[in-house]
This record gives structure tokens, C-alpha cells and sequence, in this order.
């Protein structure tokens, strides 16, 4: 993607476990302490081994009976240990002294891997692979940002934030659940969220970076009753910023990233969106996470690999059909 940062160092480093604090039900905030991590931006994601550690540095050798299949006992083949690495979004990034970073990430569970993920506490370690893929493009040109997260999508727009933030950007926030208390983001406690989809300080991660949030509930238990994009339609119509001057950019649900996507090409507005797919490897060997795209000439669309090639894409690039 023309203009989106990506670093040239990736590795794998053992992360210490920090934090690993419940946010609301079932969605967690993980903060990792790794030594000699590379450069990294907003979009871009980390593979972390939902497993022991010293189960990864030390595998050990299946016996095989004579005329029998093989006793299997390894924990991820007998068990529901996950064998694959699971990807997550960075949500947000501290340089120590000494060349330490602290890494952020944000996780729910939905499976063995997260359930494992959920269980740590300081001082555990997990193995980390990063940084991978591309990231978000911050425009030189134009001074106005608009950060759309659905559901899990909120995590790379924490991180997103910061960079905008320090670029000088005016920035708004929309953040988008199914229900209020599925919100993992603190109240600011100041000033509610709004039903009309006006921005206001209500979220304390955002607030603190003085950006103002609209959030959006599917059963309208907090802030705006509807689906994200319906949100940031009626945010446009009220506000009517000039194309030329926004870029938007959005993390979430396929269906809500077509909308705004679709929403922004129709008003000649720049799109960024990070797609979210099952990336086992995070580096375009197992080819699992492609995703189609516009090309010239026949057939007029290519597969590219959302891992390696994103997994920032701008809007005019995806086909969602």
C-alpha cells in the first residue's frame, strides 16, 4: 500500500507477562515486556503461542511401539493446547531505557487459545512473533482522522491514536458493540455517549489523548442505537467535513468494513481497513488468509495475502464479492 509504514525487522522474542487484566466479560488487556523488539507502527500485528513456553523449546519425540501406531502424549496433540500460533493486533507500544519495549495487546476468548491467554499472570511468558504485516498510512495532507473500530477492531485504533495524535491530526473516535457492556474501553465518566452519534469524552482511553468518541450499541444500550457505520453516516451528514481534508480508517467486521468503505468511496474520501482473518504463520508461508483484490487485465482481480501484503488495504483495493 503506497504509504503505509511496515518494518523491516521481525523475530521471535519471549515476552514477560506484565498485566493481564479483565476489561469486561470475557475481554482481556495484556501488557508483555520484550526485550530488543523492532520498529513497529499502528496496524501491524504480533503471533503469539497460546502455549508453554518451555513446551515450544523442548518437543519431545513420540514413542512408536513395534507394529503400532505411535503413543502420542505432546499436550497440543493429546489435548486442546493450540498447536498454531494466534494473531493479535497491537494496541499499543512503550520504549523503555535499556532497549526494553512494553507491547499492548487486547484479547477476548473464543476458543483454547484466548481461554489460555485469559489464565496468565504477571511474570508468565509467551513466545512472541513480530512485528508482521503492514500498517496504517498517516496522510501528510490532510488534517482530519476518523478511527472506526468494531468489536475487537477498537485495539490497532488505541495505538492508531497516539501516532495521529502526534502528527497533529484532529481525530474522532467511533467505537462499535453489540451491547454496552461489551465495551472494552473505560468510561471517561465526564460526559455519557451520545444517542445522536456526537462525539463527547466518554472514553477514557481515547479522552486522555483528547479525542472525543461516539459509540455505538446494536441494541442501543449505550450511546448510538444502530450498526457502526450507520454511526459515522449520521457523524458525516451532521458535520459534512470536505472529503479532501478526512481519512478514515477502520478495524472490525467484514460487513461493517464494507459499508464504511463503501460509504467513503461514494463521498471521495481516502479509506484505510485492516481485515482481520486467521493468520497461522503471520508471513505468507501457509496461505491462508487471502483475500481478493482489484488488477488490471484479465481476470481484473488477484488474490493477495492479508498477513504479508496487509493487512491495511486501501478501500478501492478490496472486493468483497
Amino acid at each position: 500500500m503506497p504509504g503505509a509504514t511496515q518494518s523491516h525487522g521481525r523475530g521471535n522474542f519471549r515476552g514477560r507477562v506484565l498485566e493481564n487484566r479483565s476489561i469486561c466479560p470475557d475481554h482481556y488487556r495484556l501488557r508483555l515486556l520484550v526485550e530488543r523488539f523492532p520498529p513497529s507502527c499502528p496496524g501491524q500485528f504480533i503471533n503469539i503461542q497460546c502455549a508453554s513456553v518451555e513446551g515450544i523449546v523442548e518437543p519431545r519425540q513420540a514413542d512408536r511401539p513395534a507394529g503400532r501406531p505411535p503413543r502420542l502424549s505432546q499436550p497440543e496433540l493429546t489435548s486442546r493446547q493450540p498447536l498454531l500460533r494466534r494473531p493479535f493486533s497491537l494496541a499499543g507500544r512503550r520504549d523503555l531505557a535499556g532497549g526494553s519495549t512494553e507491547l499492548e495487546v487486547m484479547h477476548r476468548v473464543v476458543g483454547a487459545g484466548t481461554a489460555w491467554l485469559a489464565q496468565l499472570t504477571a511474570g508468565a511468558e509467551v513466545s512472541v512473533l513480530g512485528p508482521l504485516g503492514s500498517g496504517f498510512a498517516i496522510s501528510e495532507r490532510r488534517p482530519m482522522a476518523a478511527v472506526l473500530g468494531g468489536g475487537m477492531g477498537i485495539c490497532p485504533m488505541l495505538y492508531l491514536v497516539e501516532a495521529l495524535t502526534a502528527a497533529g491530526k484532529e481525530v474522532v473516535a467511533f467505537a462499535g458493540v453489540r451491547t454496552g457492556g461489551a465495551l472494552p474501553l473505560a468510561s471517561a465518566g465526564a460526559e455519557p455517549p451520545s444517542p445522536a452519534a456526537r462525539p463527547t469524552m466518554c472514553t477514557a482511553e481515547f479522552a486522555e489523548k483528547g479525542v472525543a468518541t461516539v459509540v455505538a450499541t446494536d441494541d442501543g444500550s449505550l450511546g448510538f442505537r444502530g450498526l457502526l457505520h450507520e454511526a459515522f453516516a449520521q457523524w458525516l451528514a451532521q458535520r459534512r467535513p470536505d472529503g479532501a481534508d478526512l481519512t478514515v480508517y477502520a478495524c472490525g467486521p467484514e460487513p461493517m468494513m464494507k459499508a464504511v468503505g463503501d460509504l467513503c468511496l461514494g463521498r471521495g474520501i481516502e479509506c484505510q481497513l485492516a481485515l482481520e482473518r486467521y493468520m497461522a504463520c503471520g508471513m505468507g508461508t501457509c496461505q491462508s488468509c487471502v483475500c481478493r483484490t482489484r488488477a488490471g487485465g484479465e481476470p481484473g482481480w488477484q488474490f493477495k495475502l492479508v498477513c504479508k501484503d496487509g493487512p491495511v488495504f486501501r478501500a478501492e483495493e478490496l472486493l468483497w464479492d
